[in-house]
């Protein structure tokens, strides 16, 4: 059965939408429509038996059909939040339906039709009966469950479940699961909870994506523009305008690489849906093909084994082993042939049920793959690139991987935490310095429903739960959200192609009232080693009191310094996350450089800081003030410096050694720096000196001004050294 589908959207007169209306008709060619075409329905069921990992994944998606068909339909009236049984039965539905459906197309076998078509009926008799959820605890609750972002990927997941099975259904079937569930659902969305529909954020992504494949299915056009132009049809919300605000040039995603892995699925798969149906559009060379960008930029933000960098609001587990990039991945490739991202579905080990999934299968099967590679590049945030962003340093091969993730990004909405000029390490695929991500439990019902946890906001968020300095005790922008979201950092200088040495400067002059922060942060390999070094830069109009947390994992092994147990419970501090850390260890009368060892895994790692008379450290655990055990554990120091206005922080982060433990062979467990010497110049002109105990020496001569001269010198024990540009690495 077929229908014929007038669609009108504002194309674009000269370039992609413009703003002259132009009557689009398409005659439909049957069902499936969205992903799934009914044209590449031949070539899959053929590609099944011929590419191994397209036999695999019909083989799983047939399984998870066949599994909900044995058990049974069940559709509860919601009732729990995240991770409860309703919850939790209405997400494996949609799952099960969704599968049903692509199997049903792949072999013929109507019993999944069937399973989906009664499924749906259930949804069509449950549905209009609903009120909003009764575990509802935020601004957008749904009905289905407790939050509007879950019914989206119900509804994203269950149309194209419907698209499937369309051609099985009679007009009767067709009618009463598009009146009593589709529209229902389609009028939630655009008329009870369009603020979420508009909003400029994964939410309404999800939103309109859902939205929009529902239109093309039910053929309604308006529901196409609402999706695309917000539910004005004026284009201040809807599709065009997220991927127009929430992606950077560079294809970043405001809040941050866990969002961006989340947030894509909607993005990728209705962007692939509109262009299956409208290809006139040519959604995927919108702002010179940002979508495609995107999904190569968020792979390149995960760790060597594939985790995603866990800034802002992220769940730490969480890895580019996701559906998410399942389609994200398959799409692309399909678009563009890079033989590279075949290397990350082989990772996956599974690819869509379509015509993309039989494009990677096959191309896979022919030995096409290329080896996927993260290298060193800076990324660029905000809308236009203008609004600070990350550099990613990396040395070293694969999974031997030492990589430092420099954060001088905007603040990332309401998931930003406050950690301006923050830095993550990383090193053979784990993490040396960790960033906390969020404090959440997602879908754990006995965790607050799943939901984010009081101590995200209390903890997670601060600056001190992060390597970045805080002054005063107070973090950046005080933590406030709509200061911190007018202000940005600046990039100042970067070079990531010198093989010799990695250097990235940024500032950030507005997160506290009279002063000024400049990090910059260089990565270099020498004597067989890694070495991080970190210097800021602090301009303060008055004293303050100067706090660096350096967080790790792992055992302390030992420290060139004395430092005292405490016996009896104290706490840092009294709020803006410092009431969260139990002091274990106090230490002062430091030396010049002090030094701390650890061992992580099989790996040693020192971090050694210019000290002085006043420097303080404090050996820190987390757990204060955690009355449920939200917080996980984590071990850190804080190095103090009270009273400090103009002032510059060095510290030196050392990657060395290995501990076997088949033989029981220790090598290089100790640090290899003596000290440190930072000398200062006139103009901002400074030379760091890594004294090594092998009587080498580390020079990193630096123009802090990074004005690009000709010619800079230090006077440095007795000579001048001089350099040409910026900076100059030397080993002596």
């Amino acid at each position: 059965m077929k229908r014929r589908l007038t669609y009108s959207f504002l194309l674009f007169a000269v370039v992609l939408f413009s703003c002259q209306p132009k009557e689009v008709v398409q005659e439909n060619t049957g069902f499936p429509k969205l992903i799934l075409q009914k044209a590449a329905v031949p070539a899959l069921v053929d590609g099944i038996e011929k590419y191994p990992m397209l036999q695999t994944s019909f083989a799983q998606a047939k399984e998870t059909a066949d599994n909900g068909i044995e058990a049974g339909i069940t559709v509860p009236f919601p009732k729990d939040p995240g991770g409860g049984y309703t919850h939790e039965k209405h997400k494996l539905n949609y799952i099960e339906m969704y599968n049903a459906g692509v199997v049903y197309q792949l072999t013929g076998d109507e019993k999944y039709a069937v399973f989906v078509r009664d499924m749906l009926n259930e949804y069509a008799t449950l549905y209009p009966t609903l009120g909003i959820h009764p575990m509802k605890k935020n601004q957008s609750p749904g009905k289905l469950f407790w939050q509007g972002l879950n019914e989206s990927v119900w509804l994203v997941y269950t149309i194209q479940a419907y698209d499937c099975i369309y051609e099985f259904l009679s007009a009767e079937e067709q009618a009463n699961i598009e009146e009593n569930l589709f529209k229902k659902v389609v009028e939630f969305f655009t008329v009870e909870d369009k603020y979420s529909f508009d909003r400029v954020h994964n939410h309404g992504t999800w939103a309109v994506a859902g939205v929009g494949m529902t239109g093309m299915v039910l053929g309604d056009s308006s529901l196409v523009q609402k999706a695309l132009y917000s539910t004005k049809l004026d284009g201040s919300g809807g599709f065009l305008k997220q991927i127009d605000e929430l992606f950077s040039p560079d294809g970043y995603y405001a809040e941050g690489p866990y969002y961006q892995r989340y947030a894509l699925m909607p993005f990728i798969v209705f962007a692939q849906a509109l262009d299956n149906n409208l290809p006139e559009l040519k959604i995927f060379e919108y702002k010179n093909g940002l979508l495609p960008k995107a999904v190569t930029t968020v792979l390149q933000l995960t760790n060597a084994d594939g985790k995603f960098y866990p800034i802002n609001d992220a769940i730490k587990e969480k890895s580019w082993m996701t559906p998410e990039l399942i389609f994200g991945t398959d799409i692309v490739y399909k678009l563009t042939g890079n033989n590279k991202l075949l290397n990350v579905a082989e990772y996956h080990g599974k690819v869509m049920l379509s015509a993309e999934g039989l494009a990677v299968a096959k191309a896979i099967a022919e030995d096409k793959t290329e080896r996927f590679e993260r290298v060193p590049m800076l990324i660029s945030d905000g809308a236009n690139g203008d609004k600070g962003g990350l550099a990613l340093l990396r040395m070293g091969d694969s999974e031997n991987q030492t990589s430092v993730l420099f954060k001088f990004a905007s603040q990332g909405m309401g998931h930003g935490h406050f950690d301006r000029l923050g830095i993550s390490l990383y090193n053979k695929g784990e993490e040396i310095i960790p960033d906390y991500g969020a404090a959440r439990f997602l879908n754990v019902a006995a965790k607050e429903g799943g939901r984010y946890l009081p101590e995200n906001k209390t903890w997670a968020k601060h600056t001190i739960a992060h390597n970045a300095l805080v002054l005063n005790e107070q973090s950046h922008f005080a933590g406030k959200l709509k200061a911190a979201e007018e202000n940005d950092p600046v990039l100042v200088f970067a070079d990531l192609e010198n093989p010799a040495v990695q250097i990235v400067s940024a500032t950030d002059e507005n997160c506290y009232d009279g002063a000024s922060l400049n990090r910059t942060v260089a990565m270099l390999q020498a004597e067989g080693r890694t070495y991080v070094i970190d210097l800021y830069n602090v301009k303060n109009e008055s004293s303050a009191m100067l706090d660096l947390p350096v967080y790790f994992n792992g055992q302390i092994l030992s420290a060139n310094f004395d430092y005292t147990r405490l016996n009896q419970y104290k706490v840092l501090g009294t709020d803006q996350g410092y009431q969260h850390l139990i002091v274990d260890a106090t230490a002062q009368n430091l030396p010049a450089t002090a030094s701390l060892t650890w061992m992580q895994g099989n790996g040693f790692y020192t971090v050694s800081t210019l000290a002085d008379a006043n420097t303080e450290c404090f050996i820190t655990r987390l757990g204060a003030n955690d009355p449920d055990y939200n917080l996980r554990h984590q071990m850190g120091m804080v190095f103090r410096f009270p009273k400090a206005k103009n002032k510059k922080l060095l510290t030196v982060y050392e990657m060395h050694g290995d501990y076997n433990p088949a033989s029981e062979a220790v090598l290089n467990s100790e640090g290899s720096v003596k000290s440190l010497q930072l000398i200062e110049g006139d103009d901002e002109k400074v030379a760091i000196l890594l004294q090594l105990k092998n009587e080498k020496t580390i020079q990193l001569l630096l123009d802090l001004k990074f004005a690009d001269s000709v010619t800079n010198t230090v006077p440095v024990n007795g000579e001048t050294l001089s350099w040409d540009k910026n900076y100059k690495v030397s080993i002596k």
